[in-house]
Parts: C-alpha cells; structure tokens; sequence
C-alpha cells in the first residue's frame, strides 16, 4: 500500500510537470485486468454490423478510431473476426487491439480446431480472450474452457451473456476461482447486475465487460430532443451517449464497456465518454433518478 509521503511526493512531482499532467488527461481512463495486471481502457467495441457483415471500409474507419482514442477491447462473434483480423495484419496492431472471442452456445463448444482457425484469421497466438457466450450448460462447458486455456490457447477465459437468468449461474463459477471475466449487461435502464453480481466480480478479481449500454437502442427514445442537464458538465459529458456510458465506467466493479456502431462520428462520441471526470455516488443517483423520470 503506497503511504502519504509516497503520495504527495508524486503528487508534487506532478505539478511540477505539467506537460506530464496534460497528457495524463488526452489519455483515456483505463482500468486494471486483475488476473493479469494490464490495463484496459474503459470503453471499447462491439460486434458491430460492420464487422458481421464483413464491411471492411466501414470496419478499417471504426478502427482506425479506436485506434485514435487509445481504445483496445473488441467484441467479436464468428466471422467478425475476419475484416479485424485483415486490419490488425494489414497495420501491425496486434499489440495495440484486446480481442474478446466469443466460443459456444446452446447447440454445444466448437472443436479446438476452431480456436486454432480464430488465431489464424486474428494473428493473435494465445488469443487474448475466450468467452462462453449466453452457455446453456456453464457448469458442463466451463472445464472445456479451462483447457483451452491449460493448452495455451487463449491467455484469459470467461463468460458472456445478457439477462439476470445467467447472473446464479455465473455467480457460482465466480466463487470457484478460475474465471478471468465477465460480460454481462448493466445501465442505467438495466442496472441490476449492479446489486450483487459486479460486486461479486470485484471481490473475487475478475474484470467485467458491460454489453448493452444503450439496451440496443431503448435508451435513445427517452431522451430525443431533450436537453442534456447543465450539471452533466461537472463530469464532462458531451452527450447523452456519454450520460449513459459515464454512468457505467463511475462503478468501479466496471473493466471495460462495448459499444456497437457503424457510424465513425458515433464511435468517436462513444469513446469520448472515456476521457474527464466520471460521476461520483451522488451524480449517479441523479443521473438515474433523471432517467428514471423520462
């Protein structure tokens, strides 16, 4: 634990260098992967219709984005993998992009095969990240995943889903220790994981990605063509894009954060929520207290 001296002596070195200090604020908020000890920053990519439907222009222009912004996490089902695979080759960012690869599903786990395929079409040999998405059996497909894992396939496992029918069973894979993340949805509109299963997460160092920040579009409704509130300000928010995401990133159980858009003007807008200052507890309150109201 760093003392009080170490602290304001670095906070003195600080102001000291205020070039240090501005650069501090054109970069974006980033939050510690506790199984691994990198960081990531807090807001990322989706599945985007780009990348499903194999749009390489649109797909090259959103991550040339995330890029810009200083974002790493991609979300990527099946074939998605494909246009951000050419792109990460194509520019030799690797490194730089955090790929979120979603295995498996109610009709049963892919063949290794399959992964090897993954690492292939990604260039990423471990990939960075297995998720067992929405499992109709965690309990039976999660062994699986650790031997992947085990074999080196992948440096990080987890789990992915939406909906609260998945928030039991993936509280007690979270209690046996090996899973490296979740993904799981949380907002202002849907913000029951909230209660029990990020702090869970948090106890037991596993990060937590946030899918459906915007509920696939529910959001926006309630608040077109209102005004943004004055005090949205005193936490840098520029947009309702941002009043949702900045909601999710001030809960400290919170890694990550994907949005899904084709839009590049949108996808900056997205990330922008990413830098200033987040809300703290009571600017949280008010935010869904507003919300809650429309």
């Amino acid at each position: 634990m760093i003392d009080r001296r170490t602290f304001l002596a670095g906070a003195s070195a600080l102001a000291l260098h205020p070039l240090l200090a501005a650069e501090e604020e054109r970069r974006m908020l980033a939050r510690t992967i506790p199984a691994g000890n990198e960081a990531m920053p807090v807001i990322g990519f989706g599945n985007s219709s780009a990348f499903r439907d194999n749009d390489y222009e649109t797909s090259s222009a959103l991550l040339d984005v995330l890029r810009e912004t200083g974002g790493r996490f991609i979300d990527i089902h099946g074939d998605s993998e494909i246009p951000v695979g050419r792109y990460m080759k194509q520019h030799e960012v690797h490194a730089q992009f955090f790929i979120g690869t979603n295995v498996g599903a109610a009709k049963g786990m892919p063949p290794d095969a399959r992964l090897l395929a993954s690492q292939d079409r990604q260039g990423k040999k471990p990939l960075d990240l297995l998720l067992l998405s929405r499992p109709a059996d965690p309990q039976r497909q999660w062994p699986q995943m650790r031997r992947w894992k085990e074999q080196g396939l992948a440096r990080y496992i987890g789990l992915a889903a939406t909906g609260d029918a998945f928030f039991a069973p993936f509280e007690n894979l979270i209690r046996g220790g090996t899973v490296d993340f979740i993904e799981i949805n949380y907002s202002l509109l849907e913000p029951a994981a909230g209660e029990r299963l990020l702090p869970l997460a948090m106890d037991h160092g596993v990060a937590v990605v946030v899918n459906r920040p915007f509920v696939n579009g529910r959001y926006f409704p309630l608040v077109s063509g209102k005004a943004l509130p004055a005090w949205a300000a005193d936490f840098d928010c520029a947009s309702w894009a941002q009043f949702s995401l900045k909601y999710i990133i001030a809960n400290p159980a919170v890694t990550c954060v994907i949005t899904e858009t084709s839009k590049p003007h949108h996808a900056r807008d997205n990330l922008g929520a990413g830098f200033g200052r987040v809300p703290d507890d009571d600017q949280r309150a008010r935010m869904l207290n507003l919300v809650n109201s429309l």
